[in-house]
Order: C-alpha cells, then sequence, then structure tokens
C-alpha cells in the first residue's frame, strides 16, 4: 500500500473508532495505538466505528475538511 498515494483510514485500537487521515482526535493517538486501514469496510469488519468529528462514511473519501465559520 502506497500511503502517500492512497486513501488512508487510521483507526485506535482502544477506542475504536476509524477517522480519516488529516482528522484532529485521529492525528492525536499514540502511534502504538494506531492501526491503518485501506478502506472502511476493513475497518468496520474489525468493529471499528466512525469518528463523530470526520465522519468518514459521509461525503467524499478524501481528507476531513473542517466547517467555514
Amino acid at each position: 500500500m502506497n500511503y502517500k498515494n492512497d486513501i488512508v483510514f487510521n483507526a485506535c485500537i482502544t477506542t475504536g473508532i476509524v477517522c480519516r487521515p488529516n482528522c484532529p482526535p485521529g492525528r492525536r493517538t499514540k502511534p502504538e495505538n494506531r492501526i491503518y486501514f485501506e478502506s472502511l469496510d476493513k475497518a468496520y469488519n474489525k468493529g471499528y466505528r466512525d469518528c463523530l468529528v470526520c465522519k468518514p462514511s459521509i461525503g467524499s473519501p478524501g481528507p476531513w475538511t473542517p466547517k467555514k465559520q
């Protein structure tokens, strides 16, 4: 898997939450608690759920973009 070119989702093994690559809560996950998935389906099959901040299953599969103020 080429992490620079592929959309990769990261998940926290302690919380069971999967995030978009640049989601603030996902970026704060300690490296030893982080796991990567090529797709959301693979994360869901392992029991992970969507992050409530970046909502990876909603919208385009690209990086998270914050709401405009």
